[in-house]
């Protein structure tokens, strides 16, 4: 059986790299990168290197040439996404891949996130072009919080615009870990598996991590402002907002046991984080 795993470069991509090798072995898994430059670690690791694109339909055929399951790492091209994914199942298909894991958002086909459309539309072309599939729709990251932790590392207040919403935070490397379990068939098999940690707001987020920090809750408009103050690149502004509202709108808020009962124990305790940001 031969694996392979997109987008391999990405912190998400190459930890689910290093538990696949340790489950099926380095001889069984196969990578894609976009850029030889940046694939060092996958060298040292010995597997498989297939340089390919996303943008570029034909590399990824020949990337997928005579693999049988694939693990599809979504693209963090908000803009062009849609297009990218478009190429990878066109790929999948032509190649006759007998297995994709895709990498998804909570409660794609029914929410109103602001990321959901592209993984609805992503499901979609997976699920219609007849390949066997699974659907890993991934909560948030808790690394996706810097701006949080950045703040508590220097003690200062962070303030949000969230309000009570919920999120199922949990840390990057039990998605990744779920991910290799899940393309290996070590986890249990489902279609869908909705992965993520027990749903809680920010201000308990805050108490879990013992956050010697004021979270407050701000309106939007004020959120905004504090951010431009910052500096922040506009695009990661907007998106900033855009996320706070979705959770503000209860759009992460999305109970399930999935991520447990994949890895086959708790999750990572949330803590672990600022160990690694110290």
């Amino acid at each position: 059986m031969k694996y392979l795993i997109t987008s391999a470069t990405g912190d998400l991509a190459n930890i689910a790299t290093k538990e696949l090798v340790e489950i099926v072995g380095v001889d069984n898994v196969s990578v894609t990168v976009r850029s030889l430059d940046k694939a060092q670690s996958l060298v040292d690791l010995g597997v498989e290197i297939r340089q390919a694109d996303y943008f570029n339909l034909e590399s990824l055929i020949k990337a997928f040439e005579g693999i049988d399951k694939v693990l599809f790492i979504s693209s963090g091209n908000l803009e062009r996404r849609q297009e990218q994914h478009e190429n990878v199942v066109k790929a999948l298909k032509e190649s006759n891949v007998s297995f994709v894991a895709y990498t998804s958002a909570p409660n794609a086909t029914e929410s109103e996130s602001i990321i959901a459309p592209d993984h609805k539309l992503t499901e979609t072309l997976i699920s219609e072009s007849g390949i066997k599939h699974a659907f890993l729709r991934n909560n948030w990251y808790l690394e996706n919080e810097f701006l949080l932790l950045e703040a508590a590392k220097k003690g200062e207040d962070f303030k949000h615009s969230a309000g009570n919403g919920k999120v199922g935070w949990a840390l990057k490397k039990d998605y990744a870990i779920a991910a290799a379990r899940i393309i290996s068939e070590l986890a249990p098999k489902q279609e869908i598996y909705e992965l993520g940690g027990t749903p809680i707001t920010y201000e308990e987020l805050g108490k879990i991590l013992d956050l010697n920090i004021n979270l407050i809750n701000v309106k939007e408009k004020e959120n905004k402002k504090i951010l431009e103050e910052s500096n922040l690149p506009s695009d990661l502004i907007d998106f900033t907002l855009a996320i706070q509202k979705d959770i503000k709108e209860n759009h992460l808020n999305l109970y399930s046991n999935d991520l447990e009962k994949v890895l086959n124990q708790k999750q990572t305790p949330l803590q672990e984080i600022l160990d690694k940001k110290q």
